[in-house]
Order: C-alpha cells, then sequence, then structure tokens
C-alpha cells in the first residue's frame, strides 16, 4: 500500500503528527470565513524585494476563491504525505512542485506563490533552499496571503539573495511551445503547413496571436477576415474560397507570409509591416510606413517572435512563380 511505503521512508510518529498539523490546517482553511485583504501589508521580519507586478487587491467574492485555491493545497499536501489520492491527480511532490511553478509564473497567483515558498522551505520535489522559499513567500506576502505572512517570519532566508525557478524568469520562449500551447488545434494546422510554405512555426503563430488572437471569425472593420486577417483582395490572390475555414485561412496567410519574405530577404520588421499595411506602402516609403497602427504591430509581432532575420527558402514546394508586388 502506498501508505506502508512511506511509513517505511518516514518515523511514523513524525508522519502522524504532520499529517494531523496539516489535517488541523484544513479544518482552519475551511472554516475560516474569508476577508478581503488588507490594502497594505507591512512585513517587517524579513525584507520584500521590489516587485515589478502591481499589488493585487480581491473583493470579497475573490478571497473566497482563494481560499477555495488554498484549501486544495492543503488537501493536496495531505494526501501526498499519506499517499493517497487528491483532486489534482498527483502522485509525487515533484508533479505538484512542476503544476504550481507553472501557474505562479503564469498567473503570479498568491496561492501558487505560497505553495512553492512551501515546497523549498521543506524539501519537497526539490533540494531546501531558504533563500527561494522566503522569496515566494514574500510574493505572496505582498498580495496580502496570511499564511505566507506567517511562514515569511520564521523563514530564516534571504529573499533578495533567491534565484527563482525558470518558471518565474523571463525568458526567450518558443512561441509555439509556450505562449500557444492552449491554441491546439491552429498549431497543428501551422505546424502541418509552414514548413511546406517555407515559414517558421513561431513566425506564422505571431502573425495570427496579433492579427486575430486566435479568432476563426474575427472580421475586422475594413473587411479582413479569418485566423490570419485576410483581405478579400488577399483572399482571391492566393485562392481562398472560404477565409472562415481555419485549414484555408492559413494556408492563405502562410502563401502570403511565404511571397513577403522572399520579396523582401527575410526582413521580419519589412514582413511584418506589409502584412498590415500592404508591400506597396513599405516600397513607397522605403521602409516601415509612418502609420502608427503599422508601427504598433511590428512592435507587438516583435514581442513574439524575436529573430530579425526570417530564413529564405527559395525551394519551398509552394513558392510562388511570379515575385511581384499586388497593384495598388
Amino acid at each position: 500500500m502506498p501508505l506502508q511505503k512511506h511509513l517505511s521512508a518516514m518515523p511514523g510518529v513524525f508522519l502522524c503528527l504532520w499529517c494531523i498539523v496539516l489535517a488541523s490546517n484544513l479544518a482552519h482553511a475551511e472554516n475560516e470565513v474569508a476577508e478581503p485583504p488588507l490594502a497594505e501589508v507591512e512585513v517587517q521580519s524579513a525584507p520584500v524585494p521590489e516587485s515589478t507586478e502591481p499589488v493585487v487587491h480581491y473583493s470579497r467574492k475573490q478571497s473566497s476563491i482563494r481560499n477555495d485555491a488554498y484549501k486544495q493545497f492543503i488537501k493536496l499536501q495531505v494526501s501526498l504525505a499519506a499517499g493517497t489520492k487528491n483532486a489534482l491527480g498527483f502522485n509525487s511532490y515533484e508533479q505538484a512542485h512542476a503544476h504550481y511553478c507553472a501557474l505562479a509564473g503564469e498567473s503570479h497567483d498568491p496561492d501558487a506563490q505560497f505553495a512553492m515558498g512551501w515546497f523549498y522551505s521543506m524539501g519537497k520535489g526539490v533540494e531546501v533552499n531558504h533563500d527561494i522559499a522566503a522569496r515566494f513567500f514574500s510574493l505572496a506576502a505582498i498580495q496580502g496571503h496570511r499564511d505566507a505572512m506567517e511562514w515569511l517570519d520564521k523563514e530564516p532566508g534571504s529573499p533578495e539573495l533567491a534565484k527563482l525557478p525558470a518558471c518565474m524568469q523571463k525568458q526567450e520562449h518558443s512561441v509555439s511551445q509556450v505562449l500557444f500551447r492552449k491554441r491546439g488545434q491552429v498549431y497543428q494546422l501551422v505546424k502541418k503547413h509552414a514548413p511546406v510554405y517555407g515559414v517558421d512555426v513561431d513566425f506564422a503563430m505571431a502573425v495570427i496571436a496579433v492579427e486575430s488572437g486566435f479568432n476563426v471569425k474575427a472580421t475586422s472593420r475594413k473587411k479582413a477576415q479569418g485566423l490570419m486577417q485576410l483581405m478579400p483582395e488577399t483572399q482571391a490572390r492566393f485562392h481562398v474560397k472560404d477565409a472562415y475555414d481555419p485549414e484555408q485561412n492559413i494556408k492563405g496567410g502562410l502563401s502570403y507570409l511565404r511571397w513577403l519574405i522572399a520579396y523582401f530577404k527575410g526582413d521580419v520588421e519589412l514582413v511584418a509591416a506589409a502584412y498590415n499595411a500592404g508591400e506597396n506602402a513599405v516600397l513607397k516609403y522605403r521602409g516601415i510606413p509612418p502609420y502608427p497602427e503599422t508601427h504598433d504591430y511590428v512592435k507587438r509581432i516583435a514581442r513574439y517572435y524575436k529573430k530579425k532575420h526570417h530564413e529564405v527558402k527559395q525551394k519551398s514546394a509552394m513558392q510562388q512563380a511570379d515575385i511581384t508586388p499586388a497593384s495598388s
């Protein structure tokens, strides 16, 4: 039995006492009336690192939701200690750590930050690191997390010395792997067709994100349609019959990107500008047109796609025969 395995690895008395403490915390969390956190929280026992994230203030309803999340974490601790099933389906601290690490990095959720502090303070799923623990407790405390304040008072580590794990650091992630991992259907279509057109999957995903936000039925005031916001003339130019069909739209958008990449010799900024304003506008101004919308568009693409130059694949299967700009 799972419990017997844990008993063999941990002194029985300690395990029982620990489970009793956790169960007590759970009962306390269930009975506690959720109150909105104080507008300002002063933590004096340990320095709180400066954060670029704004302090979040929660309504009573949001506070109740957070209380439920905290209770779920307490239940998870009990189940992992006893080797029993839990609502999240985790059977190891390593899995729980990965889950809360991703949650803390993406949403800055105070309960997830508290959980991360607990993992590092207790050495569950990771090696003990009191500096990192104190840092996570600090991040949760400045959002009004009461238990984080208590743990921070007792934590011997120094928040300012902590090097946070990768999930909390700003990194140059692959667009397709991280930013849009929940856009499975769209990603699979892009992954299938982009290489055929000689277009980087990440570049195509960035364009879709900025153009439509992955809304298949998106329609602009200028009549641009679908995932890659194809104008009627662009649809005709690249033989798209139904712009609201995801696969047709993606293939049409990839055709246009492939053409622009070849025409502007892989200059990503010019390709992005031309996709937004048209290639004739880029030719007219010999660079990015002086339109605020286009400048903003190019910057937004750059936030997702960091490369300045896109490889020009002259032998891509779908290369257009004639490289001439569309008529004005």
